[in-house]
């Protein structure tokens, strides 16, 4: 019976702070509004390579089941290489960049393709065009640097970049909703935190409860009664 009173106490106060769960959760929504509003658009480029072939020139018509596995065993290798300091400096050159090497390399990602000899190259940056230049780039210096160190004979273009006409920042209503949804989590655990520190007895049903004395008698609340009544002369 204790735990049904604590709960509907916990629910009349949860509804008495009502003003300051909306309050907390509006202030999210707005903070969140204005990063919306004021931030960069980020857009991504990538493209596709595909590693196959492990033999010289002579053979390269000769593609056997040794020279794939080599290949997938390097693909990590291949990652490094992509984003290493001597393509990334051509890479710079080649484009003017006003970048350096490791400011550069924040803006590349590469993944490889699971059981494939395929590596996908990303690069995110706040100009759509740049992030095409850069991810055209990156993959040109870093395919003859691969059939230059270990003359691989067959390095394509599987999947060629193109100019992003969308950002891929998380959407402004993404942003609100999660914000609306956070807020109000937030405003919820606040007041819980207040009521659980909040020891102060409101009524009488509380000193009972809380102390174990019964109540013999209690004081009316004689200027509630002149609000509901009305103002005496």
């Amino acid at each position: 019976m204790s735990e049904e009173v604590n709960l509907r106490e916990i629910g009349i106060y949860f509804l008495s702070k009502v003003f300051l769960i909306a309050i907390i959760t509006l202030s999210v929504v707005l903070i969140s509004g204005l990063y919306c509003f004021f931030r960069k658009p980020i857009y991504e480029s990538s493209a596709s390579i595909i590693l196959t072939g492990f033999s010289d020139e002579k053979e390269s018509s000769k593609i056997n089941t040794n020279d794939l596995n080599i290949n997938q065993k390097l693909i990590a290798t291949y990652q490094e290489i992509t984003k290493s300091r001597k393509v990334l400096t051509q890479v710079i050159q080649d484009l003017d960049l006003v970048y350096d090497v490791n400011t550069l390399a924040e803006q590349v990602r590469v993944t490889g393709k699971k059981d494939t000899e395929i590596i996908v190259i990303y690069v995110r940056n706040t100009d759509a065009e740049l992030a095409y230049k850069i991810t055209e780039k990156i993959a040109e210096v870093f395919s003859k640097e691969v059939k230059s160190i270990y003359n691989v004979s067959n390095v394509s273009l599987l999947d060629a970049p193109i100019i992003s006409n969308h950002s891929s920042n998380m959407s402004t209503s993404k942003v609100l909703v999660m914000a609306l949804m956070g807020g109000f989590l937030l405003s919820l655990i606040v007041v819980f935190i207040i009521y659980y520190f909040d020891n102060t007895i409101k009524n009488a049903n509380q000193v009972e409860d809380k102390i174990g004395v019964p109540v013999l008698g209690s004081i009316p609340d004689f200027n509630k009664k002149k609000r509901i009544g009305g103002r005496r002369k």
